[in-house]
């Protein structure tokens, strides 16, 4: 976080949802959005003031709550995706959301009656089909990690108003390093680069279910987010050649 103050906000965030007692309603945006809307975090702040020991102590006495921590946080991760990512507070949101959700999933994996969650579906609109939090998250992320000015530079006019559709998006105009078929790199840059790192940490996390699992034989079995994104990710043959 940038500064003291921005870092209590969060802190006193944390604890009013650690220290409650009833379940917070999922439409009371004013608090949920204490924990994404501010100056874009780093990741080592959020794992200080978010407490391995407030985590588990929310998911055993208001389950709820971190449940709709998780939803909501999936939910901004693809509001972002659906506009473009094409703002800065979109991009910081985005940001705060992979370093939170870094720091819980963990927790979530760890306790065999929370399998579940993962696999549950976000709120549809009517006539919608459900997709399951995971699919949600992973897709998102994908999107994401080949998004123009917020982790590969753009390749046309820039700004709100011109963003790409990232489900649209040309695997073969953004490339993070030459490889078959690209003979050079594109030109570096360090917040491209930061930004990757923070989804493909978010990603990793998805990934390692078993490693916080107590009944790992059997997440080795159904651990499918690997599969999925293998699936679902129109840049993986990109990523393929570039290795």
């Amino acid at each position: 976080m940038g500064n003291a103050d921005t870092k209590l906000v969060f802190r006193k965030a944390v604890v009013q949802l650690t220290s409650k007692t009833q379940t917070i309603s999922s439409e009371d945006n004013d608090f949920w959005d204490q924990f994404w809307s501010e100056t874009v975090t780093n990741v080592q702040d959020v794992f200080t003031l978010v407490p391995a020991s407030e985590i588990r102590l929310l998911r055993e006495d208001v389950p709820a709550n971190l449940a709709t921590l998780c939803y909501k946080a999936v939910e901004k991760f693809v509001r972002a995706v659906e506009n473009s990512c094409r703002t800065q507070q979109d991009q910081n949101t985005v940001l705060n959301c992979s370093r939170l959700l870094t720091r819980v999933l963990p927790y979530v994996f760890e306790e065999p009656d929370w399998e579940n969650i993962f696999w549950s579906s976000l709120p549809a609109g009517k006539g919608d089909p459900p997709i399951p939090l995971a699919h949600s998250l992973c897709s998102a992320i994908c999107d994401l990690l080949f998004c123009p000015d917020f982790t590969v530079a753009s390749n046309r006019k820039t700004g709100p108003d011109k963003a790409e559709d990232l489900h649209a998006v040309d695997s073969c105009e953004y490339i993070w390093e030459k490889g078959v078929g690209f003979a050079q790199s594109p030109v570096k840059n360090a917040t491209f680069e930061s930004n990757r790192t923070e989804l493909l940490r978010l990603l990793l996390t998805c990934f390692s279910q078993a490693i916080y699992s107590p009944n790992q034989s059997k997440v080795f079995c159904e651990d499918v987010n690997p599969i999925f994104v293998i699936s679902i990710l129109k840049h993986f043959n990109l990523l393929t050649q570039q290795i």
